[in-house]
């Protein structure tokens, strides 16, 4: 990408090109940088090169007069941990609330699993 005149009437301290903001070398890697702008706050940004000093320096001819840092290593997400439990176990749980609900009063409002007491009336004393 050649700088056309354009370009530099935008920001004459621009300095784009091969090998001043990007490379076409095969062996490259990707580098995730914060990239701070003046008045404008942080960025992150992915930029290819070689190496982490060359992707430094290519950040920092594109965004002139930034400052540029490298982002610590996010932390690996916890693996998951999955139930123990099998089909027959799930059916059988599954069974013996559906046969709960069917027990159960259709005026309590109460789950069986924490009591059909609830749903009784009290004995209040009044008559």
């Amino acid at each position: 990408m050649e700088v056309v005149p354009f370009q530099e009437q935008l920001d004459p301290e621009l300095r784009l090109g091969e090998g001043l903001s990007r490379t076409s070398a095969e062996k490259t890697k990707l580098f995730e940088l914060k990239i701070w702008l003046p008045g404008q706050g942080a960025m992150r940004d992915l930029v290819r090169a070689e190496s982490l000093q060359q992707a430094i320096a290519f950040a920092a001819n594109r965004y002139p007069n930034c400052k540029v840092e490298v982002p610590e290593t996010a932390a690996k997400k916890p693996r998951l941990v999955r139930s123990t439990r099998g089909p027959k176990e799930t059916a059988r749980r599954n069974l013996k609330l559906a046969e709960a609900r069917r027990d159960q009063p259709k005026d309590c409002a109460v789950p069986a699993e924490l009591g059909a007491d609830l749903c009784r009336p009290a004995a209040t004393g009044f008559s």
